[in-house]
């Protein structure tokens, strides 16, 4: 009695069908006729069993789905330290603490990336998945104003992996998703992978196609958060930096003496000693370009962590789907684009009657 009563606040709660059974059962074919007329022939979901007796027709519990997204982040930086150093030298460098003084203008990171997420509903309103992907190329243009007047684009790539979980649900014709997944970037110059959180919710009508159950439309708007570990800790040779080096240097030790020239009596006794240390560290890096880098320590941070979005799905039948996104407002701009592909593991499903 108290599985029964659990089952029947999961589905009422819960159920992930983007429209009520009734519905389903107007237009329902012949096909789904047969398939609702035998036993639930998959072995996830969990409980499937049950859904699949309320005749409402279920996505194929298993999918692997291809993604490519191009997009705009903007960021902040606080907590500026640079360090100057030669890779034939063991030591870390000292790192010169910019915080009191350094002035940047947001930082814009525009990436081209792809991704596999391979998913499965583990419970009729639960779906996990893993992702695995790359960054095809980041530009990420840095502009520091003070106190050496310098403009970086700098391209990288790298790798990623993360996990994630969606909770779904329907409320009339409305259907609810939650969204949340953790990534892992990883790339040379860091010394850490980078770690983003993203949440989402989505709401919006599924429609159907009467001449073709199989298919279906479905429209969303609804909110995305952004998070990510603000500790940034790497490295980057000096001729990445400033590749016409060492003119390039020469120029940003001249703009550094100007910058302290210019400052007040009180500030120039505020500030010497970061200020010598950073002119002794660019002449150093300037002996030995070829071998010299720079060490960098920084807190990056989203001022508007929220956007909003936009978004649609064409369902072609039970095993392909097409999706489109869009992100905008708050500080990222993004498209999405994706392709999926859902099956199932035929067999007993988990924990229904048939088992027990």
């Amino acid at each position: 009695m108290k599985i029964k009563l659990f089952t029947l606040f999961i589905f009422i709660i819960f159920g992930v069908y983007h429209t009520n059974a009734q519905d389903d059962l107007k237009i329902m074919s012949r096909t789904d006729s047969i398939f609702f007329s035998k036993p639930y022939p998959y072995i996830l979901p969990i409980l499937g069993d049950k859904a699949h007796n309320t005749k409402v027709r279920m996505p194929l519990p298993i999918g692997v789905m291809f993604n490519a997204l191009v997009g705009t982040q903007y960021l902040s930086l606080d907590n500026m330290q640079l360090g100057f150093g030669n890779v034939n030298s063991p030591d870390n460098p000292e790192m010169i603490d910019l915080s009191e003084f350094v002035t940047f203008e947001d930082i814009t990171a525009q990436t081209s990336t792809y991704n596999l997420r391979f998913d499965t509903w583990v419970l009729p309103f639960l779906n996990v998945y893993g992702i695995v992907g790359k960054t095809k190329k980041a530009d990420i243009s840095v502009t520091l104003i003070d106190p050496i007047p310098l403009s970086v684009t700098t391209e990288v790539s790298g790798t990623y992996v993360g996990y994630g979980m969606m909770a779904a649900g329907a409320v009339g014709p409305l259907f609810i998703s939650l969204d949340a997944n953790q990534t892992y970037s990883f790339n040379p110059r860091l010394d850490d992978p980078a770690k983003v959180s993203i949440a989402g919710l989505r709401t919006g009508p599924v429609f159907k196609f009467k001449n073709n159950p199989k298919m279906n439309i479905t429209l969303w708007a609804g909110a995305m958060y952004t998070n990510f570990n603000s500790e940034t800790v790497g490295s980057i040779r000096a001729t990445e930096l400033a590749p016409d080096a060492p003119a390039r240097i020469d120029e940003m030790i001249t703009n550094l003496n100007d910058w302290y020239d210019n400052l007040s009596p009180a500030d120039q006794l505020k500030y010497y000693i970061p200020y010598t240390k950073l002119n002794n560290g660019l002449e150093n890096l300037q002996d030995s370009v070829n071998n010299g880098y720079i060490r960098y320590s920084f807190d990056k941070k989203i001022n508007n962590p929220w956007n909003m979005l936009i978004g649609a799905q064409w369902q072609i039948n039970y095993r392909w789907q097409v999706r489109a996104e869009a992100q905008f407002l708050g500080d990222r701009t993004a498209g999405l684009f994706s392709l999926n592909y859902r099956f199932g593991i035929k067999g007993k499903n988990w924990f229904s009657k048939r088992n027990q």
